[in-house]
């Protein structure tokens, strides 16, 4: 059973990907809720549930985002392997230089050197959708105006590419623009479901 699930999360599928993040979320989410309790507690805060739950979920998505785009691919496949089967050898090394990519795809496109489809895929559901709930959390728990969601869009992107590069993956700058259009449909999409935006 645990060596299928183990064998599901290397597929290289979105499901795949998705359950190596699903435990360390989970504990995540779960010290997030002890901490807020505590807080709750000692400062005799007023609990709004709606808000609470938002936030909860802002630091699992947060936490899910970190561990799929900024450390190195499967590493919590290899994490779970060695723990479970004692089998390390996969794990290290966790840093190294990874490449730089500087020409947007769309130019290989046009000159044929690159054929539309799987990479179409790959940027629409791991580069735009990953990062359209940031730009909704952003609006929907701090109320983040377009001023600031612009800088946000701009150099949350940057950080994390910079910080690919340290864990042996790339910079490019496909993902820049793909993160750059998914933070901000996400604040418009927030804006449109809830309201005006602040001026």
């Amino acid at each position: 059973m645990l060596r299928d699930l183990i064998s599901i999360m290397g597929s290289g599928s979105v499901l795949g990907y998705f359950l190596q993040g699903v435990p360390i979320t989970g504990v995540v989410g779960i010290i997030y809720i002890l901490i807020r309790i505590s807080s709750i507690r000692k400062n005799a805060e007023v609990i709004n549930l709606q808000t609470e739950f938002i936030r909860f979920l802002f630091v699992c998505y947060m936490t899910g985002l970190v561990s799929q785009v900024i450390l190195p691919v499967n590493f919590w496949l290899y994490f779970f392997e060695g723990v479970f089967f004692r089998e390390w050898d996969e794990l290290l090394p966790i840093f190294s230089f990874g490449n730089i990519n500087l020409v947007p795809s769309v130019f290989r496109v046009l000159y044929g050197e690159l054929i539309l489809g799987r990479w179409v895929k790959t940027m629409i559901v791991g580069n735009i959708l990953m990062f359209l709930p940031l730009g909704f959390f952003c609006y929907v728990t701090s109320k983040v105006d377009y001023r600031r969601i612009l800088r946000v869009s701009i150099v949350i992107p940057l950080i994390i590419e910079m910080l690919q590069l340290c864990f042996g993956r790339s910079f490019d700058v496909d993902d820049l623009i793909c993160n750059f259009i998914g933070i901000i449909s996400g604040y418009i999409i927030a804006v449109l479901f809830t309201g005006k935006a602040d001026e």
